[in-house]
């Protein structure tokens, strides 16, 4: 058995400290969160230890940290979109890094994954600006639906700190039971490495996930990626990046960043 272990990064938290108990990161493009420095030093950290690289697109709103759903029209949403990926995939270029796959962050993962519109807006931008990277993205999703008709590669994800609703979607955060503690987390991320069924309060729901998230700005994220890595391995479980890429050498070119 096998699974990618990704965390959201390049957010202002101690990366360093996440990243060697990782496969795949997705690192902030600056509009949620992190500065120019801070993403530039994600990058190269992954870089060093051979961590799959990935783009975290988001809302532009640095105040609720990326987490609620902004109303733009799809041309701003767009716009929003292309200039965060192009400046991420510059900044990739200039460190000689390979980006392997892009995700959504945060309200926008949320409202791609269960509303067409924005998942066109999305779409659309990926395949203009980097149809060859694979798009991370809950399974059975509207989002991964249309990726996967149109050709895109798709990672199916499930999260291993976020309780689940019976529909497959994320309890909300404000919620009870949205977060769960390191105990439980382990457990949930087991039973879904083994393709055994979550039990839910409503019944028993099945995920079909190639990578796992742990969220990087979480208070106890480090020892959940330390204790999650050493539970999964312990079980026999392969860390491995999901998108089959790893990050350049330093004198590959990066070119394949982007069409």
């Amino acid at each position: 058995m096998h699974i990618d272990l990704n965390a959201d990064i390049g957010e202002g938290f101690d990366d360093n400290a996440i990243i060697p108990w990782i496969s795949s990161a997705n690192i902030s493009c600056g509009a949620h969160a992190g500065t120019e420095s801070q993403i530039r030093a994600a990058i190269r950290s992954c870089k060093k230890a051979g961590v799959a690289i990935g783009a975290h697109p988001s809302y532009p709103d640095k105040i609720n940290f990326g987490r609620q759903v902004i109303t733009l029209s799809a041309d701003e949403l767009a716009n929003s979109l292309t200039v965060q990926l192009k400046y991420f995939l510059q900044l990739c270029r200039e460190e000689k890094a390979i980006v392997s796959h892009i995700k959504p962050h945060g309200a926008l993962y949320n409202q791609a994954a269960k509303d067409p519109i924005t998942a066109r807006v999305l779409l659309e931008v990926l395949h203009r600006l980097c149809p060859n990277l694979a798009l991370m993205t809950l399974p059975g999703s509207v989002l991964a639906k249309m990726a996967g008709s149109e050709g895109i590669r798709v990672i199916t994800e499930a999260f291993a700190d976020r309780g689940y609703q019976i529909d497959g979607s994320l309890i909300a955060r404000h919620n009870s039971g949205a977060l769960l503690d390191n105990n439980a987390a382990i457990a949930q991320s087991l039973r879904i490495c083994q393709k055994q069924p979550l039990q839910l309060a409503a019944g028993t729901l099945l995920l079909d996930a190639k990578s796992l998230c742990l969220h990087g700005d979480s208070p106890h994220a480090v020892a959940l990626a330390a204790a999650l890595y050493q539970a999964l391995t312990g079980a026999g479980i392969n860390i491995q990046p999901a998108s089959g890429d790893r990050p350049s050498a330093d004198n590959d070119s990066g070119d394949n960043n982007a069409d």
